[in-house]
């Protein structure tokens, strides 16, 4: 009835007047009717746009509302107006009755869709609480919204940090730490000085995945053993049993919502060559026959919509989208926008852009095509989810790091890439939360708002069987099961948690460094010490390491595996992750120079791309010691030095080593693919392997042997420096970038505050440099 109503323009009024009857008893939980109405103001919107008003009210939008026009308006207002009063905002039922629960109990967990308005309502918390916030988000990429979000929130007298630390005490009123499972030790340094109020659990269901989500459980335990009175609350999407988090943890003083309230319609429609045609997942009888005349990407482009790809990790990598995109990416336009121009030049600097090292992913944001996954460094991906959130993009190619959360909703989502990873639970979770990327949750009034799925044809029953079928979290955790059931390597969490055993200072485990104290490693700290290290203090460069002997590279590797592996319970690393280890020890120590990433992925460059080799065939070929087609055969025949791909260590399960370029010839190197393995060795590798255990075993050294070297060594790990302002401006939150332009500015610096030469005014002309200083002036 549907289609031919629509199909001659004309709208059985009856069918929306029995939608809205529904919503009014059942609220807008029917995803069926959502696509019913979303058809309905695609193909009559005049008509539609009568009942739009009310369907707002219905949906409990309020926000979406203007004055009340008919006495059942009048009902919804003064049901608005009863929950303002009670709660001080205009929420819709679903925030209000989260907000009165995470108000009334200790600890809550609830599930809901991605467009019920979790942000704004974590917003309302958070201007709320009085004391210190913690934000337990699952991915890196995740993090860097909440930060852009936050700091832009709150005033500069709140204090916001990727990481947990104490600083600017003289100036803070409170804190708000934004922190991904793994930095979660660092809270318990600062048990006495925190006054932590609430503790924000984002896309909990990460307890579910694996080591991950160990580490996440033991968070979660930890929290509760040492701040038992602190407030917790766990948000998933869609997830049947919330109340899982609190029974797997023994929780007490908790309560649980499963909500279904949606605000946002879908449209659905299958690709199979080169024809889009609309069918429904809930009633494909009635849908499936109509087609799209054109193609829906193009048109959506062309008329001023964005458009969001979905597809693996491995296509951004090996640039094959580009051909598969080609005619979309072609559609594209350049980008003028001044705003705009200044996220791609900042970034430009951040990646050290020049004529020989180009980078794809500038290249696409020039025409307002962005790139999005998991491996992108940080701060990059802070400029370009801003880029998108301003609407300088037309098009996203994205991996997963979407489905962890990132509020970046486009009008178009185009699941090219049906491989989700864990259980079926997981997948299918994954793929509501993409879904859930479709269609802006606009602020325009009395508007009905809904966007576009689209799948490829093949995929099309396993779609419909997934979105349809419930998910449910576990009841259990890792932490709780049986001993055979855990990789060696994180045991010693689990004794840890169950035993409280953790040395807060050094972020291991009391068995860990135990083995450490008793593993006698002072002859390998003495070589490390004498190589990296000289008599003036000042530490090797990754071009020196380079320059040593294949024997003693090889030595420093294996002293430095010895002490790597002397906290865990195995006696040996897998080729796999000695690789990797060797594969760090030049970037540790470019880290440990200060080197900035642009420094850092210069540098590889040059060695990876044999840039001496080259530069000696160029001149050989200006001074005609060669011909142009001997120099084109010698330079498309040296291939790119060896350099494993970063691997979170330990890792058992990586038994050999896989080489980042394959074995290509250096005129082939991949600047995007070096930025990418960068930062996921300077954070990965680095930050979240290497980090506390190396540093330990030196400053453990230090305090039997009291020689300085290894102290300041354990500062170069750690830090990247040794350099005292450079530590307090890292703990300040700035970056080895920022570093290098306002260190020049510092009169003095310390834990309690930073004061400013008075030259500073200075810097005040440069947006991004104001931007960074100003929560400290």
């Amino acid at each position: 009835m549907l289609n031919k109503s629509l199909s001659i323009g004309q709208l059985d009024s009856s069918l929306v007047t029995n939608i809205l009857n529904e919503f009014h008893i059942e609220g807008p939980i029917n995803s069926d009717h959502l696509e019913t109405l979303s058809y309905i103001k695609k193909f009559a919107p005049n008509e539609f746009q009568y009942f739009e008003k009310k369907l707002m009210f219905l949906m409990g939008l309020f926000y979406k509302t203007t004055e009340p026009q008919t006495f059942f308006d009048q009902i919804y207002w003064d049901y608005a107006n009863a929950i303002f009063e009670q709660t001080g905002r205009y929420f819709t039922p679903v925030q209000a009755d989260a907000f009165n629960s995470i108000q009334k109990f200790d600890n809550f967990s609830f599930s809901a869709p991605t467009s019920a308005g979790k942000s704004y309502l974590f917003q309302e918390l958070i201007k709320d609480i009085k004391g210190d916030i913690i934000i337990v988000v699952p991915s890196r990429a995740l993090l860097s919204e909440y930060l852009i979000k936050i700091q832009d929130l709150v005033p500069n007298e709140i204090l916001v940090l990727p990481f947990i630390d104490f600083v600017n005490i003289r100036k803070t009123i409170r804190r708000i730490f934004i922190i991904t499972p793994e930095r979660g030790d660092e809270l318990f340094k600062y048990e006495e000085k925190i006054n932590l109020q609430l503790v924000l659990f984002d896309e909990a269901q990460l307890s579910e995945e694996g080591i991950r989500g160990m580490k996440f459980d033991s968070l979660v335990r930890r929290i509760d053993k040492k701040f038992p009175n602190v407030k917790k609350v766990f948000t998933h999407p869609f997830v049947i049993n919330p109340e899982a988090q609190l029974q797997k943890h023994n929780l007490q003083n908790g309560n649980s919502e499963a909500y279904d309230q949606k605000a946002v319609g879908k449209i659905f429609i299958e690709y199979r060559n080169d024809t889009f045609k609309y069918f429904s997942p809930y009633n494909d009888q009635s849908r499936g026959k109509l087609e799209y005349s054109g193609d829906i990407i193009s048109d959506s482009i062309s008329n001023g919509k964005t458009a969001l790809i979905y597809i693996a990790k491995s296509k951004i990598y090996d640039e094959t989208f580009l051909q598969t995109y080609s005619k979309y990416i072609a559609l594209c336009k350049e980008v003028t926008d001044p705003r705009a121009l200044e996220h791609i030049d900042e970034l430009k600097n951040y990646f050290g852009e020049d004529q020989e090292k180009k980078s794809l992913m500038l290249f696409l944001m020039r025409v307002g095509i962005v790139i999005h996954h998991g491996s992108i460094p940080l701060k990059a991906r802070t400029i370009i989810e801003r880029f998108v959130n301003e609407n300088h993009a037309q098009m996203c190619f994205s991996t997963s790091t979407l489905i962890q959360g990132i509020n970046m909703p486009f009008d178009l989502v185009w699941i090219n890439n049906f491989r989700f990873t864990g259980t079926e639970d997981q997948k299918k979770l994954n793929l509501k939360n993409l879904i859930g990327r479709a269609g802006r949750t606009s602020k325009l009034p009395n508007n009905y708002d809904y966007g576009y799925v689209i799948i490829n044809s093949a995929n099309k029953n396993r779609f419909i069987e997934r979105l349809k079928s419930d998910s449910y979290l576990e009841t259990e955790s890792i932490l709780d099961s049986t001993a055979e059931n855990v990789d060696e390597d994180f045991i010693d969490i689990i004794n840890a948690i169950k035993n409280d055993s953790f040395d807060n200072n050094l972020n291991l485990t009391t068995e860990q460094v135990s083995r450490l104290n008793s593993s006698n490693l002072d002859q390998d700290i003495e070589f490390i010490l004498s190589s990296f290290i000289d008599s003036k203090g000042v530490p090797l460069s990754g071009r020196a390491y380079h320059d040593l002997s294949i024997a003693i590279r090889r030595e420093i590797r294996r002293r430095l595996a010895n002490i790597f592996i002397s906290h865990l319970r195995r006696t040996e690393l897998t080729r796999g992750e000695i690789s990797v280890l060797d594969t760090a020890i030049p970037i540790l120590l470019w880290h440990i120079q200060g080197k900035s990433f642009s420094e850092i992925v210069s540098l590889r460059y040059s060695y990876l791309s044999e840039r001496d080799f080259r530069r000696g065939l160029s001149r050989d070929l200006k001074n005609r010691k060669i011909s142009r087609k001997e120099y084109r055969s010698q330079l498309v025949n040296k291939q790119i030095k060896f350099s494993c791909i970063a691997e979170t260590l330990p890792n058992s399960r990586f038994p050999v080593p896989i080489p980042l370029f394959g074995y290509k010839s250096v005129t082939e190197i991949d600047f995007d693919l070096l930025i990418y393995d960068t930062y996921d060795y300077i954070d990965k590798v680095l930050s979240l392997s290497l980090k506390d255990p190396l540093s330990a075993a030196f400053e453990l050294y230090y305090n039997r042997t009291s020689d300085s070297k290894a102290l300041s060594l354990a500062n170069y790990i750690r830090y990247g420096t040794n350099d005292i302002v450079e530590i307090w401006l890292l703990r300040y939150g700035f970056s080895f970038e920022e570093i290098e332009w306002v260190k020049p500015y510092i009169l003095e610096i310390d834990e309690n505050e930073i004061k400013f030469k008075n030259n500073i005014s200075e810097l005040f002309e440069d947006s991004v440099k104001y931007k960074a200083i100003e929560r400290y002036l």
